[in-house]
C-alpha cells in the first residue's frame, strides 16, 4: 500500500509543533500548526526519506544539523544549522514553510537523481570579492569542484513563477544593479549567476519545478527554459 507521504509529513510537524510549544512554554493554537500552502506529495516524500536515512537530522526545537550544510568555519566555530519553526518571540512559534522545501530539495537530489552528499551544499555562504551575499539555497557541483547548478527553493508556485518572471527580465536587460533594479527582491539571482556561472539555475516550490540552462556570451546571460533539470549523467557530460 503506497504511504500516505503528506498526511505522515503533516502528522509529525503537527505532533513536533505541540511539543516545541510546550518546551517554550507556549500554549498550542486550537487551530494547531498552520501550513501554508499544503504539503506536496513529492515534497513530503522526499523529506520523509532524507530524514529516515539520515541525510539530515532535526531536533526537538525543529533546528536541523546535516553534513549537507556548510561545514564550520575559521569565522564560525559552529556547525550551520536551518530551522524548521520560527519562535524568536511570541505569538507561538510558526513553520518556515521555505525550510521543507529546501530539504526535501536536497533530499531528492540524492535519493532520486544520485547525486552523492559531497556534491550537495546546502544553504552554501556565497559572497564574492564585494562581500555580498546571494542567498542561494543549495548548490551542485561536479566531482571536480565545477559549479553545475544553482538551486532556488521557493514556498509557493506563486511565488517560483515571480522568481521566473524576474530572472528572465533582469537577464534580458543585461548588467545593472540592485538599486537600479525593477525587481530587487530576486535581483541577486541574477546576480548570483552573472558572477558564478552555473551552467543550469532550477527553480523549486512544492511539487512544481522550472528549470534553466544558461547560456553566457560576454556580459550577457541567456536562460533556456526546459521541462525540468536534465539527470546527472547528462549533466556531468556537458
Amino acid at each position: 500500500m503506497e504511504r500516505d507521504w503528506a498526511g505522515e509529513l503533516e502528522r509529525w510537524l503537527q505532533d513536533r509543533f505541540a511539543a516545541l510549544c510546550d518546551a517554550i512554554g507556549q500554549p498550542v493554537p486550537l487551530s494547531g500548526l498552520r501550513i501554508n500552502p499544503s504539503l506536496g506529495i513529492e515534497e513530503s516524500k522526499y523529506f520523509l526519506l532524507g530524514m529516515e536515512t539520515g541525510l539530515f537530522l532535526p531536533d526537538e526545537f525543529g533546528y536541523v544539523q546535516s553534513e549537507l550544510l556548510p561545514p564550520p568555519s575559521r569565522e564560525n566555530m559552529r556547525q550551520k544549522m536551518c530551522q524548521i519553526f520560527w519562535y524568536d518571540h511570541p505569538p507561538p512559534p510558526r513553520l518556515f514553510r521555505e525550510c521543507v522545501c529546501q530539504l526535501s530539495t536536497a533530499s531528492s537530489l540524492i535519493i532520486q537523481r544520485g547525486w552523492l552528499t559531497s556534491h550537495i551544499l546546502l544553504e552554501p555562504d556565497c559572497k564574492d570579492d564585494r562581500d555580498m551575499s546571494y542567498g542561494i539555497d543549495i548548490l551542485v557541483k561536479s566531482p571536480a569542484g565545477q559549479l553545475l547548478v544553482a538551486v532556488e527553493v521557493k514556498r509557493s508556485a506563486v511565488e517560483l513563477q515571480k522568481l521566473i518572471t524576474d530572472l528572465s527580465a533582469c537577464c534580458k536587460r543585461g548588467a545593472h544593479a540592485k538599486d537600479d533594479c525593477g525587481f530587487p527582491q530576486n535581483h541577486p539571482k541574477y546576480e548570483f549567476c552573472a558572477f558564478y556561472k552555473p551552467a543550469y539555475f532550477w527553480a523549486v516550490a512544492p511539487d512544481s519545478d522550472v528549470c534553466f540552462r544558461m547560456k553566457y556570451d560576454g556580459g550577457s546571460i541567456e536562460p533556456e527554459q526546459l521541462t525540468s533539470l536534465p539527470p546527472r549523467s547528462r549533466l556531468e557530460a556537458s
